[in-house]
């Protein structure tokens, strides 16, 4: 998907980056905000954290190209760890993504993805990854954002484990709803 000159909605006026990935995928990945090579090549997870989550992704054998990649903030917010009031005025653009998709599961890629998708605060990532938390959209899956698991190189295989996890839900009958 080409870059998004200006998102109508967005106080900030910011570059934007799209989407990409299987827009019909059971599963649907939301990251944080776009770092400097997003912001270059337009698309979510294709700088040094995208490598880190494709190799999860094989780990969990799951397809990239058969999952939906978007993020929580379209720009790149200066300072670049996107603020509380970047995430909210991105929300509301996500949230109608994901409605009017119908996704199945959501792995929220960080925490800021998952104040985005859930709106929960103040919780440890340790103590909500790899949990099945329910909410409108279908079932979200919370872990690690792949840019931690650089840093933190013991997080990998529960970054592994969570993708995992979503791909079976999203293979169950029952586990998610599509339109």
């Amino acid at each position: 998907m080409p870059f998004i000159d200006r998102c109508p909605e967005c106080p900030y006026g910011g570059r934007a980056i799209g989407t990409r990935g299987d827009p019909a995928s059971r599963i649907v990945l939301v990251g944080e905000a776009p770092g400097a090579t997003e912001i270059v090549e337009g698309e979510p997870f294709r700088g040094p954290a995208g490598r880190v989550l494709s190799e999860a992704l094989v780990g969990a054998e799951l397809v990239e190209a058969d999952l939906f990649i978007t993020n929580s903030v379209a720009c790149q917010p200066c300072p670049v760890h996107p603020w509380v009031t970047a995430i909210d005025a991105c929300r509301e653009r996500l949230l109608r993504d994901l409605e009017a998709r119908g996704y199945g599961v959501i792995v929220t890629l960080g925490a800021t993805a998952l104040r985005s998708v859930t709106e929960r605060r103040g919780f440890r990532m340790r103590d909500v990854r790899g949990r099945r938390v329910e909410t409108k959209w279908g079932p979200v899956v919370p872990t690690f954002h792949p840019a931690r698991v650089m840093r933190v190189r013991s997080e990998r295989p529960l970054l592994v484990e969570d993708l995992a996890l979503a791909g079976r839900i999203a293979s169950s009958s029952d586990g998610v709803r599509m339109r």
